[in-house]
């Protein structure tokens, strides 16, 4: 069509970021160079130099990215209480986030040795992993779907930002070739498994369904 606006055309920086993603993830992150990185983009090593001056560079770049969007993501329950089922939703749509960034999880220790900035962050990350759990717990607590005794939530809120954290790195050895689609089920799977002993009885076969629902979507 005459006079159509053309497409923004997408900056070389981000082109180099979105490049450097798709390999880390499809690859592995130890396996892909800034020169692999320039070979699939099209131009020298040189020009992505001039962009970022290393791998480490790249790395940090993609990580605050990421936690700039699991922030936005992780607040959100704080800001608004969910039933139990919007809950199942909501840590998937976390397992989403942790999935499209799964190459620093698969190789957190390495990559944290080369590039320890992010160690602070990342701590920060996890903390927030928790406190947002157990602002779920103790919600789902004061509407009398689950109930605790003694330090259980405390725990339990442990257990579980643990596990969005290492979930991938121990499914990345027990069952390398998952899906997209059937490592982000098997995350939610796994985290309704652990909150189920605390559902009070009358739930029970709600909590039952959703684990059955996640579990028939794996592929």
């Amino acid at each position: 069509m005459a006079g159509a606006p053309k497409p923004a055309k997408i900056k070389t920086r981000d082109r180099i970021l979105n490049t450097s993603l798709a390999l880390f993830n499809s690859e592995g992150e130890a396996q892909v160079s800034t020169v692999d990185i320039a070979g699939v983009l099209g131009i020298s090593p040189g020009n992505l130099y001039y962009h970022f001056k290393g791998k480490e560079a790249i790395i940090e770049a993609l990580f605050g990215a990421f936690e700039t969007e699991l922030r936005q993501v992780l607040s959100a329950s704080i800001e608004k209480p969910l039933s139990l089922e919007d809950n199942w939703i909501f840590i998937y749509i976390i397992f989403e986030e942790i999935n499209d960034f799964r190459f620093f999880y698969e190789g957190m220790s390495s990559i944290l040795e080369r590039c320890p900035s992010l160690r602070p962050r990342l701590a920060r990350l996890l903390a927030l992993k928790k406190s947002t759990t157990l602002a779920i717990l103790t919600s789902l607590q004061s509407q009398k779907l689950l109930a605790f005794q003694s330090d259980e939530k405390e725990r339990l809120a442990d257990r579980i930002a643990a596990h969005l954290t290492y979930w991938l790195q121990y499914r990345a050895i027990t069952e390398k070739e998952q899906t997209d689609k059937a490592r982000i089920q098997d995350g939610v799977y796994s985290t309704v498994l652990q909150i189920a002993p605390y559902v009070v009885a009358d739930r029970a076969g709600d909590l039952a369904g959703a684990a059955a629902y996640f579990w028939r979507q794996k592929p």
